[in-house]
């Protein structure tokens, strides 16, 4: 095979030696398998050995636009003091108007409970000396 007659297949990459052109449009060529078979004249290139193969899929000339980073709908994090999992510490320092005594008393209410969870804020009623209606009204508490 000369270097001369070898072209390369621009739709597959493939190297092939060109015998004859057909029909204007269609070149007669010898795969590197050997076999002989006809492919559209227009998707041969030379092959040049100083340039090497071309790339089989040629790389995209247009520059990527730069996504915007999408407004939170939700929030990230939840703000609220889960009392079903808190301990009596964190009861007492993110609740306003909660002491530790008081925090422990909760603490206390909810191991008494069935399953030893608050199935409802109503259950916080009973202990005193706490504005649960503020608190529940500020989204401060929740249960889960």
């Amino acid at each position: 095979m000369s270097d001369s007659r070898l072209y390369q297949n621009t739709k597959t990459g493939e190297l092939v030696e060109f015998i004859n052109l057909h029909d204007k449009e269609f070149a007669m060529v010898k795969k590197s398998t050997g076999s002989v078979v006809y492919v559209n004249f227009d998707s041969l290139v030379p092959y040049d050995a100083q340039k090497g193969r071309l790339a089989k899929v040629a790389l995209p000339t247009a520059t990527p636009v730069e996504e915007q980073v999408p407004e939170t709908v939700v929030p990230i994090e939840d703000t609220r003091l889960n009392l079903n999992g808190a301990t009596a510490e964190q009861i007492a320092k993110r609740l306003p108007g909660v002491g530790y005594a008081t925090a422990k008393k909760i603490i206390e209410l909810r191991m008494s409970l069935s399953g030893e969870r608050f199935a409802n804020l109503k259950q916080l009623e009973n202990i005193p000396r706490v504005n649960w209606d503020q608190l529940i009204e500020d989204d401060l508490i929740f249960i889960s």
